[in-house]
């Protein structure tokens, strides 16, 4: 799920000549925001293979893996949002931020299928609202009567891993406080292990295995990144190439223990390494509208028929939809909500950990 708190940076930011960050050595200069518009678009053309019903875009899901892109946004979260902690003047200070980050976007999202509902005449939305409201999704996936003659019914199915990113943002706190009193990398590198035990003792009950806990290991390699960045962009070239064989070996093997710091480097590797890539992120931050927003729209679609009269003027019709959404989503929701939040900023900088 794309939780851009590199737009932070953004906000904060001296003018594009100073180089990095004092407080934590990252490049003003990245691919954050590019390599997340990406990969939620990955998560466009995953979904309308599984839900539009339409046979021409039925292996679409094989050449575009929503696993594989939401993977790699928790690896960026990972990065972005322990930076974000130590930019931070304090608590108060980083949940405000996490707020205004996250919360905006999510309401209208859920606003948007609430008018949907009301378009349908349906109007017995309280357990779907209790569901999203709390990031409890699974609770009220559906409102009955409307998407009833779509292969699937669900309201918004993308939003489950919002839940897990905020869970990321409660734990955050509490592991930099773990690392504060014990050795930092020791605490990192075993929340990653045990995050891989997890994973693969409930590999045959695959909900259960793509919660929290199983998605930690690629968040982990996000914050060991982190705060190794400086020697990281120093030998980055010959990690990414151990990561391609790591990820080499999962898909050849099948064991999942490859895959995370596979996923996660590979991640990383094009956001901090690759020339800099602007295209339509050099205006805004658009991912995370993208992300919250595609699967009701492609729904509203299914449920025209265009994607069974028509399925590829029904495809670009759904990206230009989407796409419409997450520019207004980012300028008149995303960005104002962000720029109050970063107007009460008191300026601190100091490592949220000391380096081990």
């Amino acid at each position: 799920m794309p939780t851009p708190a590199n737009v932070e940076t953004k906000l904060e930011a001296k003018p594009e000549a100073a180089p990095a960050s004092k407080s934590t050595g990252v490049k003003r200069q990245n691919n954050f925001d590019i390599m997340r518009l990406a990969l939620a678009s990955v998560v466009i053309f995953f979904h309308v293979g599984y839900i539009s019903g339409a046979p021409i875009f039925a292996r679409l899901p094989r050449y575009f893996s929503g696993h594989l892109a939401v993977e790699g946004f928790f690896a960026i979260s990972g990065f972005l949002i322990f930076a974000s902690w130590e930019r931070c003047s304090g608590l108060a200070d980083y949940w405000r931020k996490r707020a205004a980050r996250i919360l905006p976007g999510y309401w209208l999202a859920t606003a948007f299928c609430l008018v949907i509902s009301f378009c349908y005449g349906q109007f017995h939305v309280a357990k779907f609202l209790v569901g999203n409201l709390t990031f409890l999704n699974f609770i009220g996936g559906a409102i009955p009567g409307v998407f009833a003659s779509n292969p699937e019914h669900g309201m918004n199915g993308a939003l489950w891993t919002i839940k897990i990113e905020v869970m990321f943002y409660v734990l955050v706190p509490i592991i930099v406080w773990a690392c504060r009193r014990l050795h930092r990398d020791t605490v990192l590198w075993t929340l990653f292990a045990l995050s891989i035990v997890y994973r693969v003792l409930m590999a045959d009950h695959n909900t259960l295995a793509l919660q929290l806990p199983g998605q930690l290991s690629f968040f982990m390699i996000g914050a060991l990144i982190h705060y190794h960045v400086r020697w990281f962009e120093a030998n980055g070239w010959w990690l990414t190439i151990g990561a391609a064989l790591l990820y080499i070996a999962h898909v050849a093997t099948g064991w999942f223990v490859f895959r995370p710091a596979g996923v996660a480097t590979l991640t990383l590797s094009a956001c901090l390494l690759l020339p800099i890539i602007k295209g339509p992120t050099r205006w805004g931050d658009f991912s995370y509208g993208t992300y919250v927003l595609h699967w009701p729209v492609i729904q509203l679609v299914v449920a025209a028929g265009l994607y069974h009269t028509h399925p590829w003027a029904a495809l670009v019709l759904t990206v230009v939809t989407v796409a419409v959404g997450a520019v207004l989503s980012w300028f008149f929701v995303e960005k104002p909500a962000l720029a109050l939040a970063h107007s009460r900023r008191i300026k601190t900088h100091y490592p949220a950990v000391t380096p081990s």
